[in-house]
């Protein structure tokens, strides 16, 4: 039998026409994680599996780090929804909106690596899309728009003090990462035909917040 992972890869090549090169693949055996993203600079697609033991789930998402791109678009999407909030209404053009998770991350920087910390989800994320409200956003997006660097106009990483996964206290560079993912399983979990059909209905159904981050990113 094929490695789900890289049937997932396959399929995820093939609906957005993403090589599967080294630049687009993360994860390793380590951090229990495999998958590929396609490669924008911005707002992503991206694909991944994740595993504990014999359990395993994929998820499909969009994904928006904390990093410079064009002007650091992260900042431009935070404060246009802190100015005026769109996220929660969303639900309304999601065809599933109770399988989708909204979350907020803390990337820790260490030069190029990203060191785990015990600090690592914003607010109260992961939260369900449908039942998102204003203040939660609102409390997500102040947050995530603390890990931006204010002496910059918060257009670069901020300095804060966080918790090792040892338990030891340190200061790290940090930036806020938005990702709407949604978790999914193919039926023909064997073929790669299963792969495609389940990944493409999963993100037929985020497609709609696809645009709609992207919009506000921009």
């Amino acid at each position: 039998m094929r490695d789900p992972a890289q049937l997932l890869i396959e399929a995820f090549s093939t609906l957005t026409r993403t090589i599967p090169a080294d630049e687009n693949m993360f994860g390793s055996h380590s951090l229990q994680t495999s998958g590929i993203c396609d490669g924008t600079q911005g707002v992503q697609w991206t694909a991944w599996i994740e595993w504990d033991g014999a359990r395993q789930m994929a998820y499909a998402g969009v994904n928006l780090e904390g990093l410079v791109y064009k002007g650091w678009p992260v900042a431009r999407l935070i404060e246009r929804e802190l100015a005026r909030p769109t996220l929660p209404d969303a639900k309304r053009d999601v065809d599933e909106p109770t399988r989708v998770e909204v979350i907020w991350y803390r990337d820790a920087w260490q030069v190029a690596a990203k060191p785990p910390v015990r600090e690592k989800l914003i607010g109260n994320s992961p939260l369900p899309l449908h039942a998102l409200t204003n203040l939660e956003w609102a409390e997500m997006l102040g947050e995530a728009y603390d890990c931006l660097d204010p002496s910059r106009a918060h257009r670069g990483r901020a300095q804060q003090k966080l918790t090792t996964t040892s338990g030891k206290k340190r200061v790290y560079g940090v930036s806020p990462h938005l990702q709407l993912r949604q978790a999914f399983w193919p039926r023909e979990a064997s073929r790669l035909a299963g792969w495609r059909a389940s990944l493409d209905e999963t993100m037929s159904n985020l497609r709609p917040l696809h645009h709609l981050v992207t919009q506000l990113a921009r």
